[in-house]
C-alpha cells in the first residue's frame, strides 16, 4: 500500500505572535498545511498562543487584502484585520509556515458567508417556505459566481499559495448554520433537512420555468412532503418519492459546476498553477461544505480531475470513513482521494487509536489525509496527532508520494 500525505488545516491566527509556532506546528508531522485564505465566522480556541486563548472572527472574511478587486460588487468580503491586526494575515502565517520547508495550500471557503448574505438575502438560499438562509449564497445567482471567482483570484494574487482548498463550492442548505442552533430539538430528519435545503430564490426559479418545470407545483409538494413527514430517521435514499425532486437537484449541480467554472477561469486568468483540492461528497443531495460529484461531472474540471484531489468528510466512526472514502472513490475514480478527518473531540486523543483508523482509510483507497485542526487541537492532541503520523511511518503505512 502507498499511503497518503498528511494535510494539517490551520488559521493565521494559530502562528501570527506565536514565536514557538513553529516548534509546535514541527511536531505535527503533516507533509504540508492548508491555511485559512477566506473563511466563514468563527470562535477559536487558541491553547497555545502566548497572549490570547480565544479568536472571536465575528464574521466572514478574506485573510488577504480586498484590494479593487470587490469593485461595484454587491457582494464584499470583510477584512480580517480586526481581529489579526494585519490586512494579509495570510501571507504571514504562510511565511511562518514555509520557514518549515512545508507548502501552504489556501483553504478557501466560497458561499459561506453570514456578513455577505446577511447585507444581500436575495442573493441568498431560499426555501420552500419562503425562510432565506443568510449564511447560505445561491450559487445559481451570476452575482455568488463572480464574488467567489473573485475571492480565488485575490487570494492567488495577494497570498500566492502553492494550492488551493475550494470548500462550499455549491450552496449550504438547511445544516451548518453560524447562529447558536436551536433546531434539534424539532428532530428533522435528513430527508426533511434536504427538503429545506431545496432552493426557490428568484434565480433558481427562473431556471426552473427555463426548464419548463412546474415550479410552484414543486414547491408546494416540498411544502407538503415537509408538513407530512413523521420518520425522524428518514433519509432521501428511504423517502418515497425522493426521485420526483431529481429536476431540482439538477439545477442546483448546474449552479455549483457554473460556480466552479468561474473559479477556473479565475485560477487560468492569474498564471498560477496551483494544486487544487475541493471538499466533496458522493451523495447527490449534498449541500454545505461538501459539492456533490454530480456537480464536478457537469464542470471543466472533471476530465482533469486526475489532477484534483476530492477530499470527503470522514468525521464519524471508522467504518463510516471508510464507507465514504469508497463511494467517493466510485464516484469520481480518477481523482485522488482525501480523507478530511478529525483529531478533535469526541475523537480520542490517542495516537495508536488515530493512527489505526488512518491506516484504514488509506487501505479503503484514501490519498491523502487532511488533518482537522492543528491550531484548534490541545497540546496533548496535537501530540497525538504527531505519534500517530510518526507511529504510521515508522510501520511504513505513511510513504512519500508525489501527488503535485
Amino acid at each position: 500500500m502507498v499511503a497518503p500525505q498528511a494535510i494539517g488545516y490551520l488559521y493565521p491566527w494559530d502562528v501570527l505572535g506565536d514565536p514557538a509556532a513553529p516548534a509546535w506546528l514541527g511536531t505535527a508531522g503533516v507533509d504540508r498545511v492548508a491555511l485559512a485564505a477566506a473563511y466563514h465566522s468563527v470562535r477559536a480556541g487558541t491553547p497555545r498562543h502566548p497572549d490570547r486563548r480565544v479568536v472571536d472572527a465575528r464574521t466572514a472574511a478574506l485573510y488577504v487584502p480586498a484590494g479593487a478587486a470587490f469593485a461595484d460588487q454587491a457582494l464584499v468580503p470583510a477584512s480580517a484585520k480586526g481581529w489579526t491586526g494585519t490586512a494579509n494575515s495570510f501571507a504571514g502565517a504562510a511565511a511562518v509556515v514555509r520557514g518549515l520547508g512545508l507548502p501552504v495550500d489556501a483553504w478557501t471557503v466560497l458561499t459561506h458567508s453570514s456578513a455577505a448574505g446577511g447585507n444581500n438575502p436575495d442573493l441568498c438560499v431560499r426555501n420552500a417556505f419562503g425562510e432565506v438562509y443568510r449564511y447560505a449564497l445561491c450559487p445559481s445567482q451570476p452575482q455568488v459566481r463572480t464574488y467567489a471567482a473573485a475571492l480565488v483570484a485575490q487570494v492567488l494574487a495577494e497570498g500566492q499559495p502553492d494550492g488551493l482548498v475550494l470548500e462550499a463550492i455549491g450552496p449550504l442548505g438547511f445544516g451548518h448554520q453560524n447562529q447558536h442552533e436551536k433546531t434539534e430539538g424539532a428532530e428533522y430528519s435528513p430527508w426533511v433537512q434536504a427538503l429545506l435545503s431545496l432552493c426557490f430564490c428568484t434565480t433558481c426559479i427562473a431556471a426552473c420555468e427555463a426548464r419548463g418545470l412546474p415550479v410552484q407545483e414543486y414547491r408546494s409538494q416540498v411544502r407538503s412532503a415537509v408538513l407530512l413527514a413523521e420518520d425522524h430517521t428518514e433519509t432521501p435514499e428511504t423517502a418515497p418519492g425522493a426521485a420526483d425532486f431529481l429536476p431540482l437537484l439538477d439545477i442546483r449541480w448546474d449552479a455549483a459546476a457554473a460556480l466552479l467554472d468561474e473559479c477556473l477561469a479565475a485560477i487560468d486568468a492569474s498564471g498560477a498553477a496551483p494544486r487544487i483540492s475541493l471538499h466533496a461528497s458522493p451523495d447527490p443531495w449534498s449541500t454545505g461544505p461538501f459539492v456533490a460529484t454530480a456537480s464536478l461531472r457537469r464542470s471543466k474540471l472533471w476530465p482533469l480531475m486526475d489532477q484534483v484531489t476530492a477530499v470527503v468528510a470522514c468525521w464519524g466512526e471508522s467504518d463510516q470513513g471508510v464507507a465514504a472514502v469508497r463511494a467517493l472513490k466510485a464516484a469520481a475514480p480518477q481523482a485522488r482521494v482525501g480523507a478530511y478527518v478529525l483529531a478533535l473531540p469526541p475523537k480520542r486523543a490517542d495516537a495508536g487509536h488515530l493512527a489505526a483508523e488512518w491506516e484504514s482509510l488509506a487501505e479503503a483507497g484514501a490519498d491523502e489525509l487532511h488533518v482537522y485542526h492543528l491550531g484548534l487541537a490541545s497540546t496533548r492532541r496535537l501530540g497525538a496527532i504527531g505519534g500517530a503520523v510518526t507511529m504510521l511511518r515508522d510501520d511504513g503505512a505513511l510513504r512519500q508520494r508525489d501527488v503535485r
